[in-house]
């Protein structure tokens, strides 16, 4: 646990440095926790700031973890793509490498976009439909795809990965209760499942 004490952050660096602090925390814990789990005094007691302090930059815990989303996000658009791969087997490696966007996206549709105001909602996916366009202009740069077919194979891709990694990734009970045969047949590898959805995909688009 982080226990050293900060004055308040006056100046934009401050300010920034602070929010990543915060952000870093949130990670650090949601690495360990079920969401529900995770509550505002245990991150602002890892980033060594008063609970009133995250609230400065963070109005709920929702809003802190789609902050922590979209910092995730900006890594998965600036990371490197192995144009050698085929599309599916690129983006299969790309997510491998995030796992914590992947949990994150986990969790958007039906637990973190919660309790949003419109004009929080409305911000939201203004910020995220800039990291999807930024995303699909790499998309077609790199995998000659249309305009079209990039933002159609990113919706696709965001919806295969929510059921993707939530059916790899069941709670400890359940992971227990299939570990042997017959029930077995319902372990999901997420790395199989994701690339068999991408494959199929990529192929619809192609056809």
């Amino acid at each position: 646990m982080n226990s050293r004490c900060f004055q308040r952050a006056r100046s934009p660096e401050q300010k920034a440095q602070r929010r990543a602090q915060i952000l870093e925390a949130a990670a650090t814990f949601f690495s360990g926790h079920r969401f529900e789990a995770i509550s505002l005094a245990d991150i602002a007691r890892q980033a060594g700031v008063t609970k009133a302090a995250l609230y400065r930059y963070f109005d709920s815990k929702e809003s802190l973890f789609l902050a922590l989303y979209l910092t995730e996000l900006d890594q998965v658009c600036e990371a490197d793509v192995d144009d050698r791969l085929s599309l599916a087997d690129a983006l299969t490696e790309l997510l491998l490498a995030h796992p914590l966007f992947c949990r994150l996206t986990s969790i958007l549709y039906s637990v973190l976009e919660h309790g949003l105001d419109r004009q929080q909602a409305r911000q939201f996916k203004v910020d995220l439909l800039a990291r999807f366009s930024t995303l699909a202009q790499r998309l077609q740069q790199t995998f000659s795809l249309t305009p079209a077919q990039s933002v159609q194979y990113l919706l696709q891709l965001q919806q295969a990965l929510v059921g993707c990694w939530s059916m790899s990734h069941p709670p400890q009970a359940v992971r227990e209760a299939i570990s042997e045969a017959p029930l077995s047949v319902f372990q999901v590898d997420f790395a199989d499942a994701m690339r068999a959805h991408l494959v199929a995909l990529e192929q619809a688009l192609k056809a």
